[in-house]
Protein backbone atom coordinates (compact mmCIF):
# COMPACT_ATOMS: atom_id res chain seq x y z
CA UNK A 1 0.00 0.00 0.00
CA UNK A 2 1.53 3.47 -1.00
CA UNK A 3 1.77 5.87 1.60
CA UNK A 4 0.26 9.30 1.47
CA UNK A 5 2.25 11.96 -0.05
CA UNK A 6 2.68 14.50 2.81
CA UNK A 7 2.90 17.98 1.22
CA UNK A 8 4.55 21.20 2.51
CA UNK A 9 1.15 22.06 4.41
CA UNK A 10 1.97 18.93 6.71
CA UNK A 11 5.28 20.32 8.31
CA UNK A 12 4.35 23.92 9.13
CA UNK A 13 2.39 23.48 12.48
CA UNK A 14 5.19 20.16 13.55
CA UNK A 15 8.39 23.28 12.25
CA UNK A 16 6.53 25.62 14.09
CA UNK A 17 6.05 23.45 17.23
CA UNK A 18 10.17 22.79 17.50
CA UNK A 19 11.26 26.12 16.70
CA UNK A 20 8.92 27.77 19.36
CA UNK A 21 10.72 25.40 21.86
CA UNK A 22 14.29 25.79 20.79
CA UNK A 23 13.42 29.63 21.40
CA UNK A 24 11.52 28.74 24.46
CA UNK A 25 14.82 26.63 25.83
CA UNK A 26 17.56 29.34 24.55
CA UNK A 27 15.29 32.20 26.54
CA UNK A 28 14.21 30.31 29.77
CA UNK A 29 17.34 28.04 30.33
CA UNK A 30 19.47 31.01 30.81
CA UNK A 31 17.44 32.69 33.14
CA UNK A 32 16.70 30.05 34.93
CA UNK A 33 20.59 29.60 35.66
CA UNK A 34 20.76 33.12 36.87
CA UNK A 35 17.70 33.06 39.36
CA UNK A 36 19.58 29.73 40.43
CA UNK A 37 22.85 31.79 40.60
CA UNK A 38 20.97 34.67 42.63
CA UNK A 39 19.48 32.39 45.61
CA UNK A 40 22.49 32.59 48.13
CA UNK A 41 22.32 36.19 48.31
CA UNK A 42 18.10 36.37 48.03
CA UNK A 43 17.27 36.17 51.69
CA UNK A 44 20.13 38.36 52.46
CA UNK A 45 18.90 40.89 49.88
CA UNK A 46 15.59 40.95 51.72
CA UNK A 47 16.56 41.54 54.68
CA UNK A 48 17.95 45.09 53.63
CA UNK A 49 13.98 46.12 52.90
CA UNK A 50 13.48 45.14 57.00
CA UNK A 51 15.84 47.38 58.05
CA UNK A 52 18.60 44.67 58.83
CA UNK A 53 22.14 45.70 58.76
CA UNK A 54 24.33 43.85 56.51
CA UNK A 55 28.07 42.96 57.62
CA UNK A 56 30.44 43.15 55.06
CA UNK A 57 30.46 39.62 54.41
CA UNK A 58 26.71 39.52 53.87
CA UNK A 59 27.27 42.39 50.99
CA UNK A 60 30.18 40.11 49.54
CA UNK A 61 27.61 37.32 49.32
CA UNK A 62 24.80 39.17 47.62
CA UNK A 63 27.58 41.18 45.05
CA UNK A 64 28.96 37.63 44.32
CA UNK A 65 25.85 35.89 43.42
CA UNK A 66 24.71 38.89 41.35
CA UNK A 67 27.75 39.01 39.73
CA UNK A 68 27.78 35.00 39.03
CA UNK A 69 23.67 35.31 38.07
CA UNK A 70 24.83 38.14 35.42
CA UNK A 71 26.40 35.57 33.64
CA UNK A 72 23.74 33.78 32.58
CA UNK A 73 21.49 36.40 32.00
CA UNK A 74 21.27 40.30 32.31
CA UNK A 75 18.03 41.06 34.15
CA UNK A 76 17.28 44.47 35.30
CA UNK A 77 17.09 43.61 38.82
CA UNK A 78 20.54 42.10 38.71
CA UNK A 79 21.86 45.43 38.20
CA UNK A 80 19.85 47.61 40.22
CA UNK A 81 20.08 45.19 42.92
CA UNK A 82 24.39 45.34 42.78
CA UNK A 83 23.67 49.13 42.27
CA UNK A 84 21.93 48.72 46.02
CA UNK A 85 25.11 46.66 47.21
CA UNK A 86 27.71 49.77 45.52
CA UNK A 87 25.85 52.51 47.59
CA UNK A 88 25.87 50.45 50.67
CA UNK A 89 29.71 50.23 50.28
CA UNK A 90 29.95 53.99 49.56
CA UNK A 91 28.10 54.47 52.59
CA UNK A 92 30.34 52.82 55.33
CA UNK A 93 33.74 53.65 53.16
CA UNK A 94 37.03 54.58 54.96
CA UNK A 95 38.50 57.00 52.76
CA UNK A 96 36.53 59.93 50.69
CA UNK A 97 38.12 58.35 47.35
CA UNK A 98 36.54 54.57 48.19
CA UNK A 99 33.19 56.35 48.80
CA UNK A 100 33.62 58.35 45.39
CA UNK A 101 34.74 54.70 43.47
CA UNK A 102 31.56 52.87 45.11
CA UNK A 103 29.24 55.74 44.46
CA UNK A 104 30.20 55.55 40.98
CA UNK A 105 30.36 52.33 40.53
CA UNK A 106 26.15 52.53 42.04
CA UNK A 107 25.59 54.91 39.35
CA UNK A 108 27.26 52.79 36.56
CA UNK A 109 25.43 49.61 37.38
CA UNK A 110 22.26 50.71 38.34
CA UNK A 111 22.26 53.00 34.92
CA UNK A 112 22.21 49.94 33.16
CA UNK A 113 19.33 48.05 35.05
CA UNK A 114 17.30 51.47 34.82
CA UNK A 115 17.73 51.34 30.75
CA UNK A 116 15.91 47.99 30.95
CA UNK A 117 13.40 48.85 33.39
CA UNK A 118 12.63 52.77 34.29
CA UNK A 119 9.71 53.00 36.52
CA UNK A 120 12.00 51.36 39.26
CA UNK A 121 11.34 54.17 41.74
CA UNK A 122 13.52 52.66 44.73
CA UNK A 123 16.96 52.43 41.97
CA UNK A 124 15.94 56.30 41.00
CA UNK A 125 16.00 57.21 44.86
CA UNK A 126 19.83 55.30 44.77
CA UNK A 127 20.62 57.21 41.84
CA UNK A 128 19.99 60.68 43.46
CA UNK A 129 22.05 59.30 46.80
CA UNK A 130 24.88 58.50 45.11
CA UNK A 131 25.08 61.65 42.77
CA UNK A 132 25.20 63.25 45.98
CA UNK A 133 28.01 61.21 47.60
CA UNK A 134 30.31 62.39 44.26
CA UNK A 135 29.33 66.33 45.43
CA UNK A 136 27.74 69.12 44.36
CA UNK A 137 29.26 69.36 40.88
CA UNK A 138 26.43 66.01 40.71
CA UNK A 139 23.61 67.26 42.97
CA UNK A 140 21.77 68.15 39.27
CA UNK A 141 21.70 64.79 38.31
CA UNK A 142 20.99 63.96 42.22
CA UNK A 143 18.00 66.24 41.79
CA UNK A 144 16.91 64.42 38.00
CA UNK A 145 16.91 61.35 39.26
CA UNK A 146 15.04 62.61 42.87
CA UNK A 147 12.89 64.03 40.22
CA UNK A 148 12.25 60.70 38.44
CA UNK A 149 11.51 58.93 42.00
CA UNK A 150 8.96 60.95 42.77
CA UNK A 151 7.27 61.04 38.82
CA UNK A 152 7.28 56.70 39.11
CA UNK A 153 5.62 56.62 42.57
CA UNK A 154 4.48 59.64 44.44
CA UNK A 155 3.39 58.08 47.10
CA UNK A 156 5.69 55.25 48.06
CA UNK A 157 5.71 54.53 51.94
CA UNK A 158 9.05 53.05 51.93
CA UNK A 159 10.54 56.05 50.00
CA UNK A 160 9.00 58.92 52.02
CA UNK A 161 11.45 59.70 54.59
CA UNK A 162 14.37 59.22 52.05
CA UNK A 163 12.67 61.96 49.23
CA UNK A 164 12.45 64.34 52.08
CA UNK A 165 15.73 63.98 52.99
CA UNK A 166 17.57 63.97 49.75
CA UNK A 167 15.20 67.11 49.16
CA UNK A 168 16.43 68.92 52.03
CA UNK A 169 20.08 68.30 50.42
CA UNK A 170 19.31 69.60 47.30
CA UNK A 171 16.86 72.41 48.31
CA UNK A 172 19.46 75.09 46.56
CA UNK A 173 19.49 73.38 43.53
CA UNK A 174 15.42 73.13 42.92
CA UNK A 175 13.06 75.43 41.28
CA UNK A 176 10.08 76.43 42.51
CA UNK A 177 7.95 73.00 40.94
CA UNK A 178 10.58 71.34 42.59
CA UNK A 179 9.99 72.63 45.76
CA UNK A 180 6.40 72.24 45.70
CA UNK A 181 7.14 68.86 44.64
CA UNK A 182 9.33 68.65 48.16
CA UNK A 183 6.52 69.81 50.40
CA UNK A 184 4.22 67.81 48.89
CA UNK A 185 6.29 64.24 49.87
CA UNK A 186 6.79 65.96 53.15
CA UNK A 187 2.70 66.08 53.65
CA UNK A 188 2.36 62.99 52.74
CA UNK A 189 4.99 61.71 54.82
CA UNK A 190 3.38 63.86 58.14
CA UNK A 191 0.32 61.90 57.05
CA UNK A 192 1.82 58.65 56.93
CA UNK A 193 3.39 58.53 60.10
CA UNK A 194 4.71 61.55 61.24
CA UNK A 195 6.20 60.12 64.76
CA UNK A 196 8.32 58.50 62.29
CA UNK A 197 9.82 61.37 60.56
CA UNK A 198 10.41 62.88 63.83
CA UNK A 199 11.97 60.81 65.38
CA UNK A 200 14.20 60.32 61.88
CA UNK A 201 14.58 63.93 62.05
CA UNK A 202 16.05 64.35 65.58
CA UNK A 203 18.49 61.87 64.79
CA UNK A 204 19.77 64.20 61.79
CA UNK A 205 19.51 66.91 63.13
CA UNK A 206 16.25 68.16 60.46
CA UNK A 207 14.06 69.52 62.65
CA UNK A 208 14.66 73.05 61.46
CA UNK A 209 14.05 71.59 57.98
CA UNK A 210 10.94 69.76 58.95
CA UNK A 211 9.71 73.39 60.55
CA UNK A 212 10.35 75.33 57.48
CA UNK A 213 8.77 72.18 55.07
CA UNK A 214 6.03 72.59 57.26
CA UNK A 215 5.03 75.93 55.76
CA UNK A 216 3.48 78.00 58.56
CA UNK A 217 1.60 75.00 59.71
CA UNK A 218 1.00 75.93 63.28
CA UNK A 219 0.06 72.00 64.67
CA UNK A 220 2.79 70.36 62.47
CA UNK A 221 5.00 73.19 63.63
CA UNK A 222 4.52 72.42 67.45
CA UNK A 223 4.41 68.71 66.88
CA UNK A 224 8.12 68.93 65.37
CA UNK A 225 9.11 71.38 68.27
CA UNK A 226 8.20 69.24 71.17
Amino acid sequence: MNKEKRSFKDYILPAFMLISSVILLVVAVPRFLAELMLVPGTPLYESLSEGVVLSDEDLQVIEDSRLSALDFAKLPKIYTQLGMVYLLRANRAQTPQEQQDFARQSIEITQKGLSMAPLNTFAWARMASANIILGEDHFGEALKAWRTSVATARFEPFLLIQRVHIGTILYRQMTPKDIDLLKDQFQMTVRWNRGKLRAYARKNQLIPWMIFLANGDDETVKFFQN
